[in-house]
């Protein structure tokens, strides 16, 4: 099933497709650590407008299968930094290599002895446990006033 999945690089046009994703991810994700998470979530980073800004500016990875989006990674620079805004994998195409197919697309973006950053909502255990798996460590802990912390890992490149 991996092998019919293509990665490819985003555009402004898939922000519509984009954001039927994240209709599913982000309440699976988000609801059973903060429901208002998650609603914030959809209607900030989620935008469908905002997403075409983002994939204009900003390399995203897109997973497709059998002609439907299925997955995204993005990457940008803050702070010095190359970080990994997204990545999510539809509920119905995780357990598939598809995650670790857009982290390696995303890792293949940042030069060499540079590292990877990312965050992660505290409470994502599912999520720590994939990026501790793929060589992520954790480096600090964000507090957040209205939501919960932040969890930054790195790995080197």
């Amino acid at each position: 099933m991996a092998d019919r999945v293509l990665i490819r690089r985003g555009s402004p046009d898939d922000a519509p497709a984009l954001r039927v994703l994240a209709e599913a991810v982000v309440p699976a994700t988000y609801d059973p650590i903060d429901p208002d998470f998650a609603v914030h979530t959809l209607e900030t980073w989620w935008d469908v407008d905002r997403m075409r800004v983002s994939l204009a500016q900003l390399w995203h990875g897109v997973a497709e299968l059998d002609d439907r989006i299925v997955g995204v990674a993005n990457l940008g620079r803050s702070d010095d930094r190359w970080v990994m805004w997204k990545l999510y994998v539809h509920p119905d195409a995780q357990g598939r290599s598809i995650g670790r197919r857009l982290l390696e697309a995303a890792l293949e973006q940042v030069p060499a002895g540079e590292a990877l950053w990312l965050e992660h909502v505290d409470g994502n255990d599912r999520a720590h446990a994939f990026y501790k798996a793929l060589g992520f460590e954790t480096s600090h802990r964000e507090p957040q006033e209205r939501f919960p912390d932040l969890i930054w890992m790195k790995r080197d490149h």
